[in-house]
């Protein structure tokens, strides 16, 4: 049953002021926004992903209840699917075409800081909610584009499957793998995170005066590296050092590869609060960009591309949690909205605010961003330039 709240009008509407770089960028926090229910509002929710055709948004809920899959235009239940049982709930991805789900399970500590992560997926056919393929303890899945094949990253293992039968075709041995894999869009490259290797860094000219930098670099860094699917020869290394990698995500136009890296316990320079970054890769030259989007999300944070492909959107918390706009190609803050007390106004004694983690995803029209706040749904409308 749909349930719509009132339409929150009120905006407000402050300059504030960030450094990126040498340069002084004037934010906008907004407080547009409309809260309503897209489905019962018993479960509290958890993964949220908006279909390729831009038509249906797929929502998963914690304590194992079901996944649902909601018209967009309409805000009306189309399927309840008995999918993703998992305590805390799922991370959801749709695979390029629209046939699968894929899901991950997530948990309220969602990752040990300090170890590779091993959790458990699973593959849903999207019209009928059928189960299609499970994976119990894997680092990474990531479907193909042409949706015929899955990447399984287990132990120091790629496995490549078929679907929707599941059986495995090849696979390829990868020592130094840690958490995550990314499959390109035109299915020719596989990026791969790694801890860096004795060879690699031998020669790194910075290391060779530095022993007490090459022992940190190599205890508590990780890179990146790409590799030819067809025959999974290596192809580059990229020239850069990142924190514990736990998510790569291709960007649809196969241009820039985004890193989620969280530094070890031992490696952070935050004095309170956690550290997350996303890095921005150029998958076209294989080089590292100086692009970094931070956040300071208690969870893993939620990041998402609009439709145009000039912004970005994270997750991030300051004394509540918050969505950031940045301009994808400088960096700077371009809008912010924080989930604070104001949203909690009128609240329903039915209802109940986030337990911290947002999923986030664009309109189709790129004007507003949908965000999961507890057993409800938040509209924010982006501020537009006067």
């Amino acid at each position: 049953m749909k349930q719509v709240l009132p339409l929150f009008s009120f905006v407000l509407f402050v300059s504030i002021f960030s450094f990126t770089g040498n340069q002084i960028i004037a934010q906008t926090i907004n407080a547009e926004y409309e809260r309503f229910h897209a489905f019962e509002a018993k479960y509290m929710q958890s993964g949220m992903a908006l279909s390729p055709d831009l038509k249906l948004l797929a929502i998963a809920t914690t304590q194992s209840y079901p996944l649902y899959i909601v018209d967009l235009a309409s805000r009306k239940t189309l399927h309840t699917f008995d999918a993703g049982n998992w305590y805390a709930g799922s991370r959801i991805t749709w695979s390029a075409k629209g046939t699968y789900l894929l899901m991950q399970q997530l948990f309220y500590l969602d990752f040990s800081k300090n170890k590779d992560r091993e959790v458990n997926f699973e593959i849903v056919d999207a019209n009928s909610g059928r189960s299609v393929l499970k994976l119990d303890r894997y680092h990474d899945v990531k479907i193909s584009a042409d949706e015929k094949s899955v990447f399984a990253l287990s132990g120091n293992s790629v496995e490549v499957r078929s679907l929707p039968d599941g059986k495995i075709l090849r696979s390829f041995s990868a020592p130094y793998s840690t958490n995550s894999i990314a499959i390109s869009p035109d299915g020719k490259l596989l990026a791969l995170s790694e801890r860096p290797s004795d060879r690699f860094l031998a020669v790194d000219t910075q290391f060779q005066r530095n022993k007490k930098g090459l022992k940190f670099t190599k205890t508590y860094k990780q890179v990146v590296s790409f590799y030819n699917i067809a025959d999974f020869s290596f192809v580059k290394t990229i020239g850069e050092y990142y924190d514990n990698i736990y998510r790569l995500d291709w960007t649809p136009d196969g241009k820039f590869l985004l890193c989620l890296n969280i530094p070890h316990l031992k490696a952070t320079t935050a004095t309170t609060g956690r550290q997350n970054f996303i890095s921005v890769i150029d998958a076209a030259h294989l080089e590292n960009t100086r692009t970094v989007f931070p956040s300071n999300s208690n969870y893993e944070p939620d990041f998402r591309m609009n439709h145009g492909g000039n912004l970005i959107g994270v997750v991030s918390w300051g004394k509540f949690p918050e969505l950031r706009i940045h301009d994808f190609f400088t960096g700077e803050v371009l809008h912010r909205f924080e989930m604070s007390t104001r949203v909690l106004e009128g609240i329903d004694k039915l209802d109940f605010p986030s337990d911290g983690r947002v999923f986030i995803e664009f309109s189709p029209d790129d004007k507003a961003v949908f965000a999961t706040f507890g057993n409800q749904m938040l509209k924010w409308v982006i501020p537009t330039e006067e």
